[in-house]
């Protein structure tokens, strides 16, 4: 592994002369290798004791390569590398790890700050950068609560009002699924799940054109019926009912055409779901009891 440092070294030297044009294909293979290297350290930790060093020392170079993918004018790439960094610092678990962790995050929210303009951009961005911390439970709440909390407040403040919403939608899994180093098991905050569900639907009740009005709260009523089924208890049959009906209100109303048929056969296929859990015989998860359909 030694080895392979000084050559990933020599290699990135080499490359790095090669032009803005060249590096944005021969600088990433070399970030990927040296987090490849870095988790060969960690399996051989039984034989060499100098590896947590080694492993810092691997996170800055990468650091400085993707560092000079931004200086040419990259920024999506980054973003991936800074996120892919992120992970794999907080499976390796080496001394201050979680700093590492922290900082590859924050240099890729200050990309996704400062470098991305283009609004569909934008959304996978914000996307790949939740979806990357709620797979890390590496962060003590002082890192954690900062980090879900940005999460909430970019998906927020993105351009387009369809976009708003959806990110706000996916940002509840953070306050969900996410794991934090300070507690056992998953965060489960039903009530901030419940804040950033109900801003959905205030966003989408401001969107103007109404068949993509009705495919958000299509895409609502899908979150809500997620956590209703996992047991959130801010989230009630009575919700379900209002979102069921505003659908079908809405529905009848929009011209024939693809779209609308794509958004009436999702709702369906809604529908159909709820009615198996409703008239179905299992015991198990919450009751369907009250729901209108």
């Amino acid at each position: 592994p030694n080895q392979q440092y000084l050559i990933l070294n020599t290699a990135r030297k080499h490359f790095g002369g090669g032009g803005d044009k060249r590096i944005k294909f021969t600088l990433p293979p070399i970030v990927f290798a040296a987090y490849r290297l870095a988790m060969r350290y960690k399996e051989a930790k039984e034989e060499d004791e100098n590896w947590e060093k080694k492993c810092q020392k691997i996170f800055q170079f990468c650091h400085q390569t993707v560092g000079a993918l931004i200086k040419a004018d990259m920024a999506e790439m980054p973003l991936r590398l800074f996120l892919q960094g992120a992970l794999t610092a907080g499976e390796i678990e080496f001394e201050n790890h979680e700093t590492v962790a922290y900082e590859f995050m924050s240099q890729a929210f200050s990309l996704y700050e400062d470098e991305i303009s283009d609004s569909k951009a934008q959304l996978a961005a914000i996307t790949l950068i939740i979806g990357t911390l709620e797979q890390m439970s590496c962060f003590g709440d002082e890192n954690h609560e900062p980090l879900r909390t940005q999460c909430a407040l970019a998906a927020s403040k993105l351009l387009k009002k369809p976009d708003q919403c959806r990110g706000v939608c996916t940002c509840s899994h953070l306050f969900w699924s996410g794991r934090s180093a300070s507690q056992e098991g998953e965060l489960q905050d039903s009530k901030r799940v419940s804040d950033c569900l109900k801003k959905g639907v205030k966003i989408a009740n401001q969107c103007m054109d109404s068949s993509v009005q009705v495919q958000l709260f299509v895409e609502l009523l899908n979150h809500y019926i997620y956590y209703y089924e996992k047991g959130n208890d801010q989230v009630t049959i009575q919700v379900l009912n209002q979102l069921i009906a505003k659908i079908k209100e809405t529905l009848p109303n929009l011209e024939a055409n693809e779209e609308t048929e794509q958004i009436n056969k999702h709702f369906q296929n809604t529908v159909e779901h709820l009615k198996l859990r409703r008239d179905g015989s299992e015991t198990e998860g919450p009751s369907y009891e009250e729901l209108v359909l």
